[in-house]
Order: C-alpha cells, then sequence, then structure tokens
C-alpha cells in the first residue's frame, strides 16, 4: 500500500455530510452502516485524494472549527458559479500572495473547504523560476498582470538569464527596475517594528535589498522608484520605506513598521 495521509472528521450525522460532499462534487467510495437507519462511517474522494467521515461529532456555531480541507482544483471561477447560491460562503475567489487563486465556504457542519489553483501571478513567477517560458507566456496573454509585477519579473527573469522569457515579457511592454543609489540602499537597512508585534530586518547585500520577516528567509525587494519596492515572491505586495519607517502594503491594508 502507498504511503499517504487521510483525515478522517468526526461529525454529527455522516449521511448527511456524504450528501452534502457528493452535491457539490465529491464521490462516495465507501459507506458502513450502523445499527440505525443511517451511516457511522463513510469515505469520499476528490480527484486522487480522500477524506474519512466518522461518527460522533459535535455540532459547533464557532467561526472556525478544529479543521479546515485544502482542495487543489482548476477553474475555481466556474466552481464558485456553481456552488455560489448553495453554500454558505466565506470568501469569494481571490488571489493571495502566496501564488494561489482560492475560494472558500463552509461545509453544512461549519468546516472550512478552500479550492485552489495557482493563480496567473503564481503561474508567470513558476515559469520563470523553473525557465520554462510556455507557462510564462500563459499569464502574459491572460491580461491579468500589472506593468510593475511584469517588470519585477523581468528583473528575475535577467538574473535567471533566461533569453526567451525575457524576450517575452520585453514584449509585453515590460522594463527593467530602476537603479537605486546605494546609498539610498543602505538607508534603509536595520530592524523595523510592527505596533502588534512582527519585526523585519531590512538588509542591503551585493547592491540590492531583502527583507527578513522574523526567522524566514530573505526576501529580494525590487525597486518601483526610490522608495517603493515590490518582495518578487509575493503578489499585490509593496514595501514603502519613509521617515519614520515603512509601510506594507498588501491588497490595499497597510502595516506600519516603525524604525528601530
Amino acid at each position: 500500500m502507498s504511503q499517504k495521509v487521510v483525515p478522517m472528521i468526526h461529525v454529527p450525522d455522516v449521511r448527511a455530510t456524504v450528501d452534502w460532499y457528493a452535491s457539490i462534487g465529491f464521490r462516495a467510495v465507501a459507506t458502513y452502516g450502523n445499527e440505525r437507519d443511517g451511516l457511522s462511517f463513510a469515505i469520499v474522494a476528490f480527484g486522487d485524494t480522500q477524506v474519512m467521515f466518522n461518527q460522533g461529532g459535535e455540532t459547533s456555531e464557532k467561526r472556525r472549527r478544529e479543521v479546515d480541507l485544502y482542495v487543489y482544483t482548476d477553474k475555481v471561477d466556474d466552481l464558485y458559479e456553481q456552488l455560489q447560491d448553495r453554500v454558505d460562503v466565506v470568501e469569494k475567489p481571490h488571489n493571495t500572495f502566496y501564488g494561489m487563486r482560492e475560494v472558500i465556504i463552509r461545509d453544512l457542519n461549519r468546516f472550512w473547504i478552500t479550492f485552489a489553483q495557482e493563480s496567473v501571478f503564481g503561474l508567470l513567477m513558476d515559469g520563470i523560476s523553473e525557465g520554462k517560458p510556455e507557462p510564462v507566456r500563459q499569464a502574459i496573454d491572460s491580461g491579468q498582470l500589472k506593468l510593475e509585477t511584469l517588470n519585477v519579473a523581468l528583473a528575475v527573469a535577467l538574473e535567471k538569464k533566461n533569453d526567451e522569457i525575457v524576450e517575452l515579457l520585453k514584449n509585453a511592454g515590460a522594463t527593467p527596475p530602476p537603479e537605486i543609489a546605494l546609498e539610498t540602499l543602505q538607508s534603509y537597512a536595520g530592524n523595523y517594528r510592527c505596533a502588534h508585534g512582527p519585526e523585519v530586518e531590512i538588509i542591503v547585500e551585493e547592491g540590492k535589498l531583502f527583507a527578513r520577516p522574523g526567522n524566514q528567509e530573505l526576501v529580494t525587494l525590487w525597486p518601483l522608484d526610490q522608495t517603493r519596492f515590490k518582495p518578487a515572491a509575493f503578489d499585490g505586495a509593496m514595501v514603502v520605506f519613509h521617515i519614520t519607517g515603512l509601510t506594507f502594503v498588501q491588497d490595499g491594508h497597510e502595516t506600519n513598521f516603525e524604525k528601530l
């Protein structure tokens, strides 16, 4: 038997749970009855993965339950159109900073289910990282990428020295990020703290700016102009330096950090 992990979720009504999951595209693989007119245990599948449901769970009105399901799929937006009128939607289709497009719903037992696929940004950056022009072309042809994203993608592609990808991005209108004086970059170096506690370290190495959030790995910050920098690994994000510190902007939400 191949090695794998299959979550088991305890629910108040196994049969009702199986029927609900079947209604959104899961299929029942196995069911086991109990002494009453119901089910004590069931296995449902989505693609090549499975979830087990066992009796004995309790109802809850908490916003979050003890476990979520994260489901990799295709055509998240089409799935949302099919389900939106008959399920409890937590979050409509949206792109995440980590390169996924997701929609989040609740099942009948109030557990969260996230359906996710790679976002256009993820497709773009993975194509550049792996040196594959076709995903980059698909991302560009989608028309969903902002010019500043293409500019940063070009900077990364130039470092990777993939001429075909560089040409694709230039043809899409991308230009290399502006040159920033080393003295300006060094003025941004240091430690910054948010009012809520998180810290970030800004570092200058080999003429480039990097951020280290907490104890995480370094993130390259590519310049958009003299004060605005875009993290190459995160979509919809920007770091803006100012006199007292920096502001991290993510999908319109701002978090201020004071320089220590």
